[in-house]
């Protein structure tokens, strides 16, 4: 290695296995955590978001559970009207701008062929303030 090399922080990347989506490699920076886990998982709190090739659809995927990844959208984009009422106090505990913030709603696939997918809308504002990136 050359000492030019050695001037520059070479960011560490990690392994994430998804049963549905492979072997995944992201940046640590990425993150999220729920300090106190998803609602009905509470013992899963680090997760890593992806785009897919779909605009405003995205997975969720646990970084400790292989088998937990959890289809998400933007429901501003697919719920014509929809709105979320944050207090100010979910707000003021994020440490960015409120314009930073990222609203996502868990769709639920459904189980019998014929059967629409459905989507939480009323889940969003509660997690706002559960989730965190991991910071260094």
């Amino acid at each position: 290695m050359t000492s030019a090399a050695l001037a520059y922080d070479m960011p560490s990347m990690m392994t994430v296995a998804s049963d549905l989506l492979g072997q995944l490699t992201v940046d640590p920076e990425t993150v999220i955590q729920f300090p106190n886990g998803l609602l009905g998982f509470p013992e899963c709190r680090a997760f890593v978001l992806l785009s897919t090739e779909r605009e405003h659809v995205y997975w969720l995927q646990s970084v400790d559970y292989a088998a937990l990844a959890f289809l998400m959208v933007d429901p501003f984009v697919f719920f014509e009207g929809y709105t979320v009422d944050l207090a100010s106090t979910d707000l003021r505990d994020r440490a960015g701008a409120p314009e930073d913030l990222t609203v996502l709603s868990i769709v639920t696939l459904p189980g019998q062929k014929g059967e629409r997918p459905t989507a939480n809308l009323q889940g969003p504002s509660s997690w706002i303030t559960a989730a965190t990136k991991r910071t260094k």
